[in-house]
């Protein structure tokens, strides 16, 4: 990295949860001054007796984590002359905007440098228009999104790595291994072999040879 150079934020979208398609990109136009995380964590009570003096709380799951990103957007000249309606349009056509390819909106990563500091979706945007033309038009504005985190299935899968049937899987197959004995590790039941040949796309539920990966989705 050359000394004083300034590394701005970068948005790149694309089409899937897994973040291999991608389909374009958005360098901002300033760096926020600051970006903000807050994770939650989901649990139950619904197990603790009406009356008791306190309740007892159980894990239920990961809850969502959202990030916090202001852009800016300046056509007065000082920066740029660019129309700022058209700055904002070309923002929101990746992280807004549906895409009928997929039917839904894109997924996103945010990157600072080289530093890869956010994966998810746009949950919400603020349009605050800070400076306004005689007729109107904005000649500068800030958009206040918020980005809520997504995880491919293979990647939570991957990350969680138990043993359970009502969670995705992704395995690694070994010398010996055959498709029914990997079925019964998951599912307690080697008699899947075929729907899960399927689900990954095997012609011959043979067809696997050791480092091959393969998906177990939820019991099926």
């Amino acid at each position: 990295m050359s000394r004083g150079k300034i590394n701005k934020a970068r948005l790149v979208a694309y089409r899937d949860p897994d973040y291999m398609e991608e389909i374009g990109s958005y360098e901002v136009l300033l760096n926020p001054e600051k970006t903000s995380k807050k994770a939650t964590i989901d649990y139950s009570t619904g197990s603790t007796p009406i009356g008791s003096s306190a309740k007892t709380v159980k894990f239920r799951g990961g809850g969502k984590e959202n990030y916090a990103f202001n852009f800016f957007f300046d056509g007065t000249g000082i920066i740029t002359y660019r129309n700022v309606s058209e700055q904002i349009d070309e923002l929101k056509s990746l992280i807004y905007h549906y895409n009928g390819d997929i039917h839904e909106s894109n997924y996103i990563k945010i990157f600072w440098g080289t530093q890869s500091e956010f994966k998810g979706r746009l949950e919400s945007f603020e349009q605050i228009n800070l400076m306004m033309d005689t007729d109107g038009t904005p000649l500068r504005s800030e958009i206040k999104a918020v980005f809520i985190r997504s995880v491919s299935p293979k990647k939570k899968a991957l990350e969680e790595g138990r043993n359970s049937s009502d969670l995705t899987h992704i395995r690694t197959v070994s010398a010996g291994d055959n498709l029914p004995l990997m079925c019964y590790r998951i599912y307690k039941d080697s008699g899947y072999y075929l729907k899960v040949a399927a689900y990954n796309d095997l012609d011959d539920f043979r067809d696997i040879t050791p480092g091959d990966q393969i998906v177990f989705p939820p019991v099926i």
